[in-house]
């Protein structure tokens, strides 16, 4: 009988924005597991706000009608009457608690009809799904923690007392990086530091094809790739390419924030989003890869970008803002603490042809190596010590 896990995850399984809850899918799937990959849900009241790419295709997969290229991953969507978010009402910690009573059909007769009515392995990623631990039946409980909550403005104390209550009553707790630590201290006993890693698989195999809307694009090109949120300094972008005007800088990603400013520069291009598959061939036709992020929100210190070694696999040398977590790490990237450093590490490091540096450090920190760890923990969980992991 093969091994199951649930995953309970914010993003949508085919979501353009892959996080490390994906990652761990496909890579409990190519080892022989059943995966069930619950995501955040819909209601009705999106179809009233708005009706974009992501949430038609949030429906297909609630509607059954997504074809997975896993074939033992089942992706689902639910659907809610009301669902927790940060406007009022919804976002009561009654709501936060019993949004899944009010599905349809009901997520949890839904999960157990699947057969992942008793999973090996809960495995928790979404702060709104903590009714999975009091719902399934299960041999070991995850909560895996990769953000400070409280950074984020939307977040309100009724999802915080969730998580806290999800780390009190999980098995043990996963967290992403170093700067996390003090995070999960009321539970340090049962924590233990996973980062990270890259898909070698999705890259090493990719084609290295030129996309036809990198075409027209000169070279030098410094690419980023990910969310463009209120962490992406448009700024400090706007002035570096300005000093830099021979190097063409390529965004790939949906923009949650203003970037109007950005358009101003010539050698600026804003290609929108691209599917996980098709990353790798623009990353391989690109020279440096870029992380402006700001210093000094609060989200950016605890981050272990996953975007660091996506860029080095394919042998670009990573220029980005210096944050702490980055400084822990100790890979190859440059790591500038302002403007003028950003401008003169990414002369560098498009001089830099050492790439195998890049290459070597990705391939110590795969998503294969840290399910492995993953395992050993289920496997001899509580008989390790979290001080000597």
């Amino acid at each position: 009988m093969p091994k199951k896990i649930l995953i309970a995850a914010a993003n949508y399984w085919n979501s353009p924005y892959q996080v490390g809850s994906h990652h761990y899918g496909r890579i409990f799937a190519k080892n022989g597991w059943e995966v069930l990959f619950v995501s955040d849900p819909i209601s009705p009241i999106h179809f009233l706000a708005r009706r974009d790419e992501q949430l038609k295709e949030r429906y297909k997969i609630y509607k059954g009608l997504y074809e997975n290229d896993i074939k033992n991953v089942k992706a689902y969507v639910p659907m809610a009457l009301i669902t927790p978010n940060e406007k009022p009402v919804f976002n009561t910690g009654f709501v936060a608690r019993h949004w899944h009573n009010l599905t349809v059909p009901n997520v949890v007769r839904y999960a157990r009809e699947a057969g992942f009515g008793e999973v090996d392995i809960l495995w928790l990623d979404s702060i709104s799904q903590k009714f999975w631990i009091d719902s399934i039946n299960y041999k070991k409980s995850i909560i895996r923690i990769s953000d400070r909550l409280d950074a984020f403005k939307k977040i309100n104390k009724n999802m915080k007392k969730l998580e806290q209550e999800l780390m009190d009553k999980a098995d043990f707790i996963l967290y992403t990086a170093r700067s996390l630590e003090s995070y999960v201290s009321k539970n340090k006993q049962k924590s233990f530091f996973i980062p990270n890693g890259v898909d070698i698989n999705n890259f090493i195999n990719s084609t290295k094809k030129m996309p036809g809307d990198m075409q027209a694009i000169p070279a030098p090109r410094a690419v980023y790739v990910g969310a463009i949120d209120e962490w992406f300094d448009t700024e400090l972008l706007f002035e570096v390419a300005g000093k830099l005007n021979e190097v063409s800088f390529i965004l790939i990603g949906s923009p949650n924030i203003d970037i109007n400013k950005l358009k101003k520069r010539s050698n600026i291009y804003l290609l929108g989003r691209k599917k996980y598959s098709d990353i790798p061939k623009y990353l391989y036709n690109c020279d440096a890869g870029i992380i402006p992020f700001k210093k000094a929100h609060p989200v950016v210190n605890s981050v272990n970008p996953i975007k660091l070694y996506e860029y080095m696999i394919c042998g670009l040398p990573p220029v980005a803002t210096e944050w702490e977590e980055l400084k822990l790490l100790e890979s190859p990237a440059y790591l500038a603490r302002n403007v003028e450093e950003f401008e003169n590490l990414l002369r560098l490091a498009l001089k830099d042809m050492d790439r195998e540096k890049f290459i070597n450090f990705a391939r110590l920190n795969t998503w294969e190596e840290r399910f492995k760890k993953i395992i050993y923990l289920c496997n001899n969980y509580p008989n390790i010590s979290a001080n000597k992991y």
